[in-house]
């Protein structure tokens, strides 16, 4: 309730500044502007300069960007002494003496004269370097490509080394603590969850992601699926004129190995543009349980051990065409294919509670046998209408598909641990398969004051789910009917939005939006075991509103508050109510109730000269997942998701970069909340209450020789798992250093991950529902790598002269 409050006093401090700013606008007149010209010295006009208003100490105020005709403009300018700096591609940066702009006063500059630079001929070469991680009012940006630390990882991995991102032990994503994360590649959707998006995720390798993207509370224009928020992987992409290309190889080694090999070509035309990207890979995991669990009288202590090996290749390519002037297509196709190989061996002592006394051990193992295979297709079309109007058509298909086998021996001995009490052996076959396909238009338009946007969006999906058991007599597999089924499910969604940015004011900007959304799907379970449930159909439509107010003036501070609703749909896995097994004692079952949760977020921000932001939010999420633990009969569990009433969040995060030396920047995030869940799933009272905190500071060290050092040290506090489980805190130190050789052409990188091995184990622990749960799990964190690349070919960046375009007419608008 305080932080609601909060939120109110932020909103009528706006407000007050918003008046404030318009009185000043009409009742004070002592603002004036500055306009000049800007040619070459062959008289020809200078046209998308920038054009930078400093202040008498240098300090940055405004920009603008010269038009076609060489003009610029500065507007509502205080009187003060300023001077006005000049960049251009292919011109000698300039900078004009002091002057002094009076009040009222409309300044004409004398016309501004620029040398070409002595390095451009027909062609000129753009070297700019990303900052690590770069801070936004609405989002974050990790930047892999600038990050030595991040070789030979894969896109889980990757997004584990992501600020304000953490994973559980089930691999389930969270942004600043909250979870249902949707991923997207380059801007679309990639659809996928559960262990179909792990599996991806560990197809794609730092070799071929540009830079991660962080929006914890998404505009209008975005699907509203993912009440966590969304993460967008931004693959490579080729910007360059001619021939080029890379290979990279890369290995880390912790307990085992996993390495990534991968080579690149470009070729760049003035109107197309082609790229292939091939990488192979391979991901060998150990992980750990040793844990103990009282139930029904009982007490199972556990000890694993899983070996996972994942081999891979992963197959992109893109082709960017200029039909002319107004129209583009860009179309992208990218395959991954990947062979599973895991095996678990699992040891269970079990005891009676009372009195104590040693019953069996359970001796169980698990081999499983997998493959999988992804195709992805995007085709967009941009039409530049003309008059600052944009219409921009995309249409996504893809396929993906996984085949499991499963063999799972299961033993019984007396305690002597030699002697067969019984022999309980089974295997299974899992197969999925799912197509989908999408196609949305926007249409954008802006005014002097109002930029518009709307579009509509279409999704289809169906999932084909199989699983096969079988029980193994005499070493021969026999088909049980009773415990194998198919599931099916189609998913529809229909959307519609609209958004409108205005500009009140010089200070003030209103951003309000709407997307409506209707959801029509259907679950089919397929057996021979009666069931009531059999055929779930839904059909429903929600509305999700997003408002946004903004303030920024000229002493560089800026403040924001945004409102908005967000959706999490049920997947596939969740809702087929049949019984797959994952260990003897352990089954997993879906729930085809389940119903989709709805979050709201509310979120304050302030800003100071784009770089420290500080965020406050408060979000409530109704019919909360969370997989719960429940005693179905005398040892065994089962894990189903169930819906809670509600979880709580109350929030606040840092993240600023800060220039400590010339040759030493970081980048800090921090972030500490309060959650509480409640629910009472099939009779369990549960209510948690805990407060989180993370933290991370990257530091970007320039040594001798141009050696480049990254070190981050990332800490965070016991969080929750599953909605029930509590596991400790842990903290990480990582560090990779870089060195580019033969004019960069040659880059070698030596790397490591929890060097100090303090992210490595996670302690858990849990009480309800009549199970008393604590163990550790352990994974295979500590890792020391070494990658290196080669560049070959012409890989710079070329821009050319060219003659005016329609865009001109749009870019003369941008002032200001």
């Amino acid at each position: 309730m305080r932080l609601n409050n909060y939120l109110i006093y932020v909103i009528i401090f706006i407000i007050i500044f918003s008046f404030r700013s318009n009185a000043q606008n009409n009742g004070e007149s002592d603002r004036g502007e500055i306009t000049g010209k800007l040619i070459d010295t062959d008289q020809f006009e200078v046209i998308y300069a920038s054009v930078s208003l400093l202040e008498n100490d240098g300090t940055f105020k405004k920009s603008a960007i010269s038009t076609a005709t060489g003009d610029f403009k500065f507007i509502d300018v205080a009187p003060g002494t300023y001077s006005l700096r000049i960049d251009h591609i292919e011109h000698e940066t300039f900078t004009t003496e002091s002057f002094t702009l009076t009040e009222n006063e409309k300044k004409v500059m004398p016309v501004i004269v620029l040398r070409t630079s002595v390095n451009k001929l027909e062609e000129v070469v753009i070297t700019k370097k990303k900052p690590l991680i770069e801070v936004k009012a609405d989002k974050l940006i990790y930047n892999v490509s600038s990050s030595p630390s991040a070789s030979g990882t894969n896109g889980l991995d990757l997004l584990k080394l992501s600020p304000g991102v953490t994973l559980d032990m089930d691999n389930s994503i969270s942004i600043l603590g909250k979870g249902n994360v949707q991923v997207y590649i380059n801007d679309v959707q990639s659809r996928l969850s559960g262990n179909d998006l792990t599996t991806f995720l560990q197809s794609l390798t730092s070799d071929i992601v540009d830079s991660i993207e962080i929006i914890s509370n998404p505009p209008a224009k975005y699907d509203a699926e993912g009440t966590g928020g969304i993460i967008n992987i931004r693959l490579k992409k080729n910007v360059s004129t001619g021939f080029n290309g890379s290979a990279t190889s890369s290995f880390t080694q912790g307990l085992e190995y996993k390495s990534s090999n991968n080579v690149t070509l470009n070729f760049g035309g003035e109107k197309i543009k082609t790229s292939l990207d091939v990488t192979q890979s391979q991901d060998n995991n150990l992980e750990f349980f040793d844990d103990k669990k009282i139930q029904n009288g009982s007490i199972l202590y556990l000890n694993s051990e899983e070996l996972q090996i994942r081999k891979g290749y992963n197959v992109g390519f893109g082709i960017e065409a200029e039909l002319n002037e107004n129209h583009s297509l860009n179309l992208s196709a990218r395959g991954t294919f990947n062979d599973n190989d895991n095996s678990l061996d699992s040891t269970t002592d079990i005891y009676q509670e009372e009195p104590l006394e040693f019953l069996s051990i359970l001796s169980s193992q698990s081999y499983l046998d997998g493959n999988s295979s992804n195709y992805m297709a995007n085709l967009n079309h941009l039409w530049n209408a003309g008059k600052a109007t944009t219409i921009s058509t995309n249409v996504s298909a893809g396929t993906y598909s996984t085949e499991r086998s499963t063999l799972q021996p299961n033993t019984y001995y007396e305690p002597d641990g030699t002697t067969i009490i019984a022999q309980d052996d089974a295997s299974f076959d899992a197969d999925t398969k799912i197509d989908l396909w999408s196609a949305k238009v926007d249409f954008d338009k802006s005014w002097d004051i109002l930029s518009f946007s709307t579009g509509v969006k279409y999704a289809h999906i169906v999932t084909q789910n199989g699983f096969a058991f079988y029980n193994i007599e005499n070493e021969i597999p026999v088909f049980d009917a009773t415990k194998s089924n198919d599931f099916n499910y189609t998913e529809n969604v229909a959307a519609i939005y609209a958004n409108a940015n205005l500009k009140i004011g010089s200070y003030v900007a209103l951003n309000a939006g709407l997307r409506v959304e209707n959801t029509s799907s259907r679950g089919k379970l397929i057996s021979d075991i009666p069931l009531d449930n059999k055929d779930v159909p839904r059909n429903y439509t929600d509305y999700f509103p997003n408002v946004g107010l903004s303030f920024e003036n000229e002493s560089d501070h800026s403040y924001s508050l945004n409102i908005g609703r967000r959706i999490t749909r049920p997947n596939y896995q969740d809702l087929n109510p049949f019984e797959s097994p994952t260990s003897q004692l352990v089954v997993w079952k879906g729930n085809p109730f389940l119903k989709p949760n709805y979050i709201m977020n509310y979120q304050a921000s302030y800003s100071y000269k784009q770089k420290l932001v500080v965020i406050l939010s408060y979000s409530k999420t109704t019919d909360f997942f969370a997989r719960i633990v429940e005693i179905v009969e005398g040892d065994n569990t089962q894990i189903i998701p169930r819906n809670m009433d509600k979880a709580l969040d109350y929030g606040v995060s840092v993240s600023f970069p800060l220039t400590v030396t010339k040759f030493w920047e970081l980048v800090a995030f921090g972030n500490i909340s309060e959650k509480t869940f409640e629910g009472n799933p099939e009779g369990t009272a549960i209510d948690i209450k805990s407060t989180l905190w993370n933290y991370q500071i990257q530091n970007n060290i320039k040594l001798p020789n141009d050696f480049l050092l990254d070190i981050t040290f990332r800490q965070q506090s016991r969080w929750i798992w599953r909605g029930s489980v509590f596991i400790e805190g842990t903290e990480s130190l990582n560090f990779g250093i870089r060195k580019d050789l033969l004019d960069k052409k040659i880059q070698i990188r030596i790397t490591g991950v929890d060097i100090l091995r303090t992210n490595s184990d996670y302690p858990y622990y849990s009480n309800y529902g009549g199970i008393d749960l604590e163990g550790t799990y352990t994974d295979d964190g500590r890792r020391f790598g070494m990658g290196a690349t080669f560049k070959f070919g012409d890989s710079k960046a070329k821009i050319r002269k060219r003659t005016k375009s329609a865009l001109d007419e749009e870019l003369e608008r941008l002032q200001n």
